[in-house]
């Protein structure tokens, strides 16, 4: 399931303090989306989503004020964090289904559903 997710790739980790990677801001390329590790005091990490593209990366990073450079790391760091990543648990899991009542097969929600 995990090669289908980036179509064969693996995520790549890059941090703005190649040298102490642990006190710089993590970011992950994988395949489509760039995402930012966070670590919240009580030890949580979370990746979220901020960048479709390297150009809309590197302009998140100028308006959030992150002038570092980014450098790919290699090694046990980047080795935990992308296992970290592909093993998180979604925020969201699906619910499973408690209704016996058969799907609307031919009706799709209006455009402005999407919009809530």
């Amino acid at each position: 399931m995990k090669e289908d997710l980036f179509r064969g790739t693996e995520p790549r980790i890059f941090s703005t303090h190649p040298h102490n990677p642990e006190n710089g801001r993590t970011f992950i390329w994988a395949w489509t989306e760039w995402f930012e590790r966070l670590e919240g005091d009580s030890g949580a990490i979370a990746f979220t989503p901020v960048a479709d593209s390297e150009p809309e990366l590197r302009h998140w990073l100028k308006v959030n004020k992150c002038e570092q450079d980014l450098v790919e790391m290699k090694g046990a760091f980047a080795r935990d964090v992308r296992d970290e990543f592909l093993e998180q648990t979604p925020l969201y899991p699906e619910v499973p289904e408690t209704s016996s009542q058969e799907p609307d097969s031919g009706h799709l929600p209006d455009e402005d559903a999407d919009h809530l």
